[in-house]
């Protein structure tokens, strides 16, 4: 502890010195930062300014300070605690001010004319990081320091390696709020401690009141703006650079206060995360952006399992308002930023004003679509564009009264997207980025729509491209709903034959899924459905195992496998995962049935059959049986296997720990999700057939699944048909239950299992079977939570304290269902009231009619 203490006292006083030495040499060198950076990943016109190379003393002694965040963090929470508890305290010596942080702030002082050329320098920059975090983290003076000590060299470390990531560690860091400020700490001195430091370190850099000192002003706000306005001029270069088309993004990012962050909720999350700040769990919480490269090492290519089974690992994201500094939340900052957004959404976009409005042919802005770097920067100006746009409106009531989507991993649903309004810049650049007239997109029927003289083929060759197919994803999430229909007009989704080509495309595909998934009303579904049917029937879309023998010899084995390569179809199991997640929850029960017949005959076309070759009578015969098959469809339960990729009876002699991992099909197993939630009198068959063809032990191993625990058993559990099929998954689970009550993903489907039963004697036979397991369910948190869940140790001490305890959990679920407006109940029971309702209506209007009659 006297060692570090020593070592802390050694570095202020050399960062003292070092200040004054800085100085003394910027003062003679006159030339200081003024040489224009010759090339390099610019353009070569010398007109980035490229600071010189740091000194080999700068180096040594900024690698030389130990600094570390987490150590700082623990300094300045011990400080803070006992000024905040000094009454409950008993009066002890006051902690000194974190040494650290003081470190930190006459370390930064020091290096403050050659701040830029350490940003750089490969190891260097990673204390310059380390640097901001920690006087970011506690000082807000320190952030008008760090932008000061940039000042005309943005342009040059945006395109650098190492300067880039520290650009956009500074943006973020700068603006986000301070854990606790202690340049304004109360610590019940005359003048705060914290203050004193600041003065000692950065008085010669800061600036009056009165204008006189130092470079530094007093606003940070101006500080930020001038800084993305010095990026603004060659924004045009820098969004096709692999480097300065990150620092882009993170400026627009700051201009709009928002940030960009996973769409689900990360696996990792526990409670005591939440308890940290921002700083550690958060968004901030990355130390450093880059990675060193180990040079001695050969970088190993890592295997993506995705790229054979076709699933898109693109990262879901979704816009969030950003916690930022008191200063930032002012209206002029708010002007001054949205006016600096639009400039540089136009200026990267290519926008002239000579050409506003006009419809040009494909360009320059297109091949940027597509560009690895300018790509991905054109779909996140659109994005925030949208975003700003839409929190710009008033919300409508049917805006409103709209049911907020739950964002789902397992089911991949996504939140939904802020859409543009007419009239919009977002909006604009759309029509630029599709060469779209929009004087024809107006006009009357959908012949009109069909004579856009560019559109088609830019969103044909769009959808083609690995980057510009996520543009046109991004524009079919956040258009309005006219617009969508007429992209699907002219791109041709209507149409079944170009459907087909783009569904049989590797990368166009996905481009369907996402125009099925934002599928507007019930008359864009019924067109799409249309489309569809004709292409699942034929089953060249269908994956499609064998799963008619459980056990194989080897021989047959490979005979399967080559019947399966001479097959034509190609695995597009996601456009049909996604095509009845489309029809129920937009499609009607006559979109549903026609997909599910289609779905039925698909895979009669294509299951795999016996292969006997003895004599040419089998072999017609077996012709006549698959063409009678296809035209009237295989039946619901031989359809699940084909959809799960699981034979019956795989596990059923197997033991609690017998058996390899449960594979399932995970488009197949969305698919039958949705299939629960259709019409009654489409999925009855459905539910009932899943249960019946699986024995115990399968069940059990899908209800330990996480994939098929949430797709399978929760849309029987959670869906319109819970009151059905919990009764047939209790009659057959039936003493297998208590081992799921103790199992990390199966107690789950215990609780929903309990909760699903219609009857007061159905819970409580399976409260009595659950009693008889309690040393297994006490034996872990798991099994401890169904006990509360399903009252087991109420309903030993008897029926009265067994009835009450369900009542209280019913009425905390009624509570909770009022609070965020949910209601537990199907889509036909709803159909039901309103269909009742009419009829009393009806009839109310005759009785009154006919009173008037007869009067």
């Amino acid at each position: 502890f006297f060692f570090f203490i020593l070592l802390f006292s050694l570095a202020l006083n050399t960062a003292r010195q070092r200040k004054q030495d800085s100085m003394a040499e910027d003062q003679q060198s006159a030339e200081y930062g003024s040489r224009p950076f010759d090339g390099g990943s610019g353009n070569g016109d010398g007109e980035y300014a490229r600071p010189r190379r740091p000194t080999p003393e700068t180096v040594s002694y900024l690698d030389g300070l130990p600094l570390d965040e987490s150590i700082a963090a623990e300094q300045a929470k011990e400080y803070i605690a006992y000024f905040q508890n000094k009454s409950d305290s008993d009066g002890g010596e006051a902690p000194e001010y974190p040494q650290m942080i003081s470190a930190t702030h006459a370390a930064l002082s020091s290096i403050f004319h050659e701040f830029a050329s350490l940003a750089a320098e490969e190891i260097p920059s990673k204390q310059i990081e380390t640097l901001i975090r920690i006087s970011c983290r506690y000082s807000l003076i320190a952030k008008r320091i760090i932008l000061a000590s940039l000042s005309t060299y943005w342009v040059f470390l945006s395109t650098h390696r190492f300067g880039s990531h520290v650009l956009q560690t500074v943006l973020r860091c700068v603006v986000a709020e301070c854990e606790v400020n202690l340049d304004e700490f109360d610590d019940g001195q005359e003048q705060c401690e914290g203050k004193m430091v600041i003065e000692d370190s950065y008085e010669t850099l800061l600036k009056s009141e009165d204008g006189s000192g130092g470079a530094v002003p007093d606003s940070l706000s101006k500080l930020l703006i001038q800084s993305i306005e010095e990026l603004k001029q060659f924004a045009p270069e820098l969004a096709d650079h692999i480097c300065g088309s990150h620092v882009l993004r993170t400026s627009l990012c700051i201009l709009s206060g928002v940030e960009l962050i996973d769409a689900f909720t990360p696996p990792g999350a526990t409670k005591q995360n939440t308890e940290k700040g921002e700083w550690e769990t958060g968004t901030l919480a990355a130390t450093r952006r880059g990675k060193f490269k180990d040079k001695k090492k050969k970088k190993k290519k890592r295997f993506n399992a995705d790229e054979e089974s076709g699933i898109s690992t693109q990262e879901v994201t979704v816009i969030k308002a950003m916690k930022v500094i008191l200063e930032l939340h002012s209206e002029d900052f708010h002007k001054d930023a949205d006016a600096l957004l639009t400039e540089m959404a136009g200026v990267i976009s290519l926008l002239d004003e000579k050409n506003k409005g006009k419809v040009l042919p494909p360009g320059e802005l297109q091949s940027m679509t597509c560009h690895p770097s300018a790509g991905p920067l054109l779909i996140l100006i659109l994005r925030l564009l949208s975003y700003r746009d839409f929190h710009s409106q008033p919300v409508s009531k049917k805006a409103a009264n709209e049911k907020e989507v739950v964002p789902d991993r397992r089911l991949v649903i996504l939140p939904q997207e802020p859409r543009y309004s007419h009239g919009s810049q977002a909006e604009l650049l759309v029509h630029r980025l599709l060469s779209w007239d929009a004087s024809i997109a107006n006009a009357d029927g959908k012949e009109a729509s069909a004579k856009q003289p560019f559109a088609s083929d830019i969103i044909y060759g769009l959808s083609g491209e690995p980057r510009g197919s996520i543009l046109l994803e991004t524009i079919f999430r956040c258009c309005p709903d006219s617009f969508h229909d007429e992209l699907c007009s002219v791109g041709g989704f209507y149409d079944e034959k170009t459907l087909r080509d783009y569904i049989r495309h590797g990368v166009s595909n996905f481009v369907v899924q996402v125009v099925l998934m934002t599928v507007r009303n019930k008359e864009q579904a019924s067109r799409m459905v249309k489309c569809l049917c004709g292409i699942v029937e034929d089953g060249s879309i269908l994956k499609v195992k064998n799963v008619q023998n459980v056990q194989s010899n080897n021989d047959e084995d490979k005979g399967d496998a080559e019947e399966d390569k001479g097959k034509p179809n190609i695995h597009r199991m996601g456009v049909v995962w996604r095509a009845f997640e489309m029809c129920a929850t937009k499609g009607s029960s006559q979109d549903q049935e026609k997909i599910l017949s289609a779905l039925l005959r698909g895979f009669a076309s294509v299951a795999t059959t016996p292969n006997d070759d003895s004599t040419e009578n089998e072999k017609s015969e077996e012709k006549k049986r698959k063409k009678r098959s296809k035209a009237k469809g295989l039946s619901a339960e031989g359809c699940i296997p084909h959809l799960l990729g699981l034979a019956p009876g795989t596990y059923d002699d197997q033991g609690d720990t017998g058996g390899n991992w449960l594979t399932l099909d995970a488009s197949g197993a969305r698919t039958l999700y949705h299939i629960f939630h259709f019409k009654e009198r489409l999925r009855t068959e459905w539910v009932k057939g899943i249960v019946r063809i699986y024995g115990r032990e399968d069940l059990v191993k899908i209800a330990n699944d996480g994939l098929g625990s949430v797709c399978i058993l929760d849309g029987l559990l959670d869906g319109p048909s819970r009151s059905v099929a919990s009764k047939l998954l209790v009659s057959k689970l039936d003493d297998r239950i208590s081992f799921l009550a103790a199992e990390r993903v199966g107690h789950h489907t215990v609780k929903k299992l309990f909760r699903a039963l219609p009857k007061m004697e159905d819970k409580a036979a399976l409260s009595a079977e659950l009693s008889q397991s309690l040393n297994r369910l006490g034996s872990n948190a798991m099994g401890r939570s169904v006990m509360v869940s399903c009252a087991v140790k109420e309903y030993l001490e008897g029926e009265s304290a067994w009835k009450d305890a369900l009542a209280k959990q019913r009425g905390m679920e009624n509570w909770l269902e009022e609070i965020l407006g949910e209601k537990e109940g199907s889509e036909d029971e709803e159909d039901e009231i309103k269909t009742k309702k009419r009829k009393k209506d009806k009839k109310e209007k005759k009785r009154k009619r006919s009173k008037r009659d007869s009067e």
